[in-house]
C-alpha cells in the first residue's frame, strides 16, 4: 500500500501548492492553529510548508511527515494526518481537521488510515499519540482506535491562565490487528 492512501471517503495523499486555499481555511479557525502550530497561517507560510514536506521522502525517521485528509469525491483537503517514525520501529501520530468536517466519521476514517499504514507498510511496532485534557474530541477518538491511555502528565501546560494536563496515547500492531479497527 503506497501513497496516495484510498481509504473509504477519503484519500491521505501529499500536499499540492493547489491546495493552499483549503489549508488556509482549516488553518483560520484556533481550535486548529493551537495545535498545527507548524505551519504558518498565511498563504507564504503554507506554501513554505508545502515545500518542506515535499523535499522529504515520505515517512524519513525523525521527520513529521504530513499528508493532506482530502475528500475522494472532490479532492478538497479537509485537515491532515501525520506520522513520525523513530527508532526501535516506534511512531506517533496527530491530525487535525477543520472544524465544518468534525462530527462525520472523517477523523476516525483518517487516523485510522494513517495507522494501517504505519503497522502495515512501514512496519511500525506501536503508534503513539499526545493530546491535551480540554481536547475531549482528539482522546476519545484515541479510544475509538483501540489506543489506550499510558500517561497523564499532570498540569503540563500553562494556556490562558489554566494549567493543562497531557495525555498520551498508545497502541502495538498486534493490538491494532486484533482491533476491528486494524
Amino acid at each position: 500500500m503506497g501513497l496516495p492512501i484510498h481509504i473509504e471517503r477519503l484519500i491521505l495523499r501529499r500536499f499540492t501548492l493547489e491546495d493552499v486555499p483549503d489549508i488556509l481555511a482549516f488553518l483560520s479557525h484556533p481550535s486548529v492553529a493551537r495545535i498545527v502550530r507548524e505551519i504558518e497561517a498565511t498563504e507564504a507560510g503554507v506554501k513554505k510548508y508545502i515545500e518542506t514536506q515535499n523535499a522529504h521522502e515520505p515517512f524519513e525517521q525523525d521527520i513529521w511527515f504530513s499528508l493532506a485528509v482530502a475528500l475522494s469525491d472532490v479532492d478538497r483537503v479537509m485537515g491532515l494526518v501525520s506520522l513520525v517514525s523513530k527508532v526501535h520501529r516506534q511512531g506517533q501520530c496527530g491530525w487535525a481537521l477543520g472544524v465544518e468536517y468534525r462530527g462525520q466519521g472523517y477523523a476516525t476514517e483518517a487516523a485510522s488510515g494513517l495507522l494501517s499504514y504505519g503497522f502495515k507498510t512501514l512496519g511500525l511496532h506501536r503508534i503513539s499519540a499526545d493530546t491535551t485534557s480540554v481536547n475531549p474530541a482528539s482522546w476519545k477518538l484515541m479510544e475509538r482506535l483501540g489506543m489506550r491511555r499510558e500517561a497523564n502528565l499532570r498540569e503540563a501546560e500553562f494556556r490562558e491562565g489554566e494549567w493543562i494536563d497531557y495525555y498520551i496515547y498508545g497502541i502495538l500492531a498486534d493490538e491494532w490487528e486484533n482491533n476491528e479497527m486494524g
